[in-house]
């Protein structure tokens, strides 16, 4: 199977820098819906995301992907880093993706986060850097806090990616609406990018309650409670500090 990803980038512009939010997230939704899992499981598998992305196709360019979630990563400089994405001239057609296996062995979760934002790298930057000649491309998550870095350049483009491949929008507000009622936390109305006419979590709930609502999302999206804090942010479906 060959995930297939198709995205325009503004007129006038050099993709993918002018590639907006929204366009980041449509992204992470063709190929949420290109990965198998259990229609009743929001959690994506990371069995299901590397074997998915093995052979991929953006905006008509083919590429095949080689994996690696078990060896340890190093920089240039020999210090351990997290993930990195790669190609070499020397092997056109091909992309090479790794994940740092010691570094995540027990962090299941951050295995998972880490190979999606590799794959965001894979999708935005590397046609780019093709389609400029027989060039190499090298991006590296130095660390676990790498994955929380927010902006307009390619980390905080392949964060964004990453987010909302893992704990989309609607799917996350319609769980956190569930587990607040659940626990009777307060809700308002606010503006979220999340499920259209929906309240979002009040400000003011007992930080205890609201933590636990947070780990209760994690356990249902196979990701850290630190990344689900970040994704309810970047949504806007809670209020007040996280």
């Amino acid at each position: 199977m060959t995930l297939t990803i198709d995205y325009a980038c503004r007129p006038g512009s050099a993709a993918p820098r002018s590639l907006t939010v929204a366009a980041i997230r449509a992204v992470a939704g063709q190929v949420r819906q290109q990965i198998p899992r259990d229609p009743r499981e929001l959690a994506l598998s990371l069995a299901a995301l590397l074997d998915a992305s093995r052979d991929v196709a953006v905006n008509g360019r083919r590429l095949l992907v080689s994996w690696d979630i078990t060896g340890a990563l190093q920089d240039e400089n020999g210090r351990p880093v997290l993930g990195l994405c790669d190609t070499d001239p020397d092997e056109p057609g091909w992309a090479f993706l790794a994940v740092n296996g010691p570094m995540t062995a027990h962090r299941p979760d951050l295995a998972l986060s880490t190979a999606a934002h590799e794959l965001g790298h894979l999708l935005f930057d590397v046609p780019a850097t093709l389609d400029s000649g027989p060039r190499c491309y090298r991006a590296v998550a130095s660390s676990p806090q790498a994955l929380d870095r927010v902006g307009r350049g390619a980390e905080g483009r392949a964060n964004e990616f990453m987010g909302a491949l893992l704990a989309p929008s609607v799917p996350l507000h319609t769980r956190l609406l569930a587990h607040a009622r659940g626990e009777g936390l307060r809700l308002a109305r606010g503006p979220h990018q999340g499920r259209p006419g929906s309240p979002v979590l009040a400000s003011g709930n007992a930080p205890d309650a609201v933590a636990g609502v947070i780990a209760a999302l994690a356990g249902d999206f196979g990701v850290s409670e630190r990344f689900i804090a970040v994704r309810l942010a970047r949504y806007g479906l809670i209020q007040g500090e996280v």
